[in-house]
């Protein structure tokens, strides 16, 4: 997304669009946050645009996100990335897949059966650690969203930690050099510790 372009679009403040991306680009990175760092990143948003558009009242998803998005964070179990409904979602093929082709069309109990021992077999963490995860190509974080995570974060690849849809993967060759990086941005590879 080019803030610049969507601000010129909707009409709003090309300052705001920004912050915004940076703060769905940190919250959605699965990484772990700094939740100081990123506290007062949205309190500031959230200033500038009470400053900006007095006269529209936030909308309660912008408000949670820039008011109440810091605490649920320092309080999940886990980086609010992997919270995410993708997986479950991407399964959803598997699911339509599984009934049309693999389970028995006779009733509808066993036609279930079928479809769930089918994905309890497809997602047994045994057979699938025997496939090889090819990394996903990302695009490069903000360097504001980089300074949000946490200093032992950045030792991971938060793309390792969950299985990705097979529709996502994408051959790598990773033929850039980890020791380099740009000023503004940097990516998930980059910012891998090896």
């Amino acid at each position: 997304m080019d803030p610049d372009l969507s601000a010129q679009i909707t009409g709003l403040d090309p300052r705001l669009v920004y912050r915004l991306k940076v703060i769905l680009e940190a919250i959605s990175s699965g990484y772990n946050l700094n939740t100081y760092k990123l506290d007062s990143y949205c309190s500031e948003t959230a200033k500038l645009y009470v400053e900006l558009y007095p006269w529209h009242p936030m909308t309660p998803t912008l408000h949670k996100i820039l008011i109440h998005g810091p605490i649920v964070i320092e309080k999940a179990l886990l980086p609010i990335g992997m919270l995410s409904e993708e997986a479950a979602e991407a399964r959803n093929k598997h699911f339509r897949s599984y009934r049309m082709n693999y389970a028995r069309k006779f009733s509808r109990e066993s036609c279930n059966l079928d479809v769930i021992n089918r994905l309890l077999l497809t997602s047994d963490p045994l057979i699938t650690g025997m496939r090889p995860i090819p990394r996903k190509k990302s695009k490069p974080f903000l360097r504001e969203t980089v300074d949000m995570f946490l200093a032992t974060d950045l030792e991971r690849d938060p793309s390792q930690d969950s299985p990705s849809d097979d529709s996502d993967r994408s051959d790598d060759s990773g033929d850039e050099s980890e020791d380099s990086f740009d000023e503004e941005t940097l990516t998930p590879a980059n910012a891998d510790i090896k």
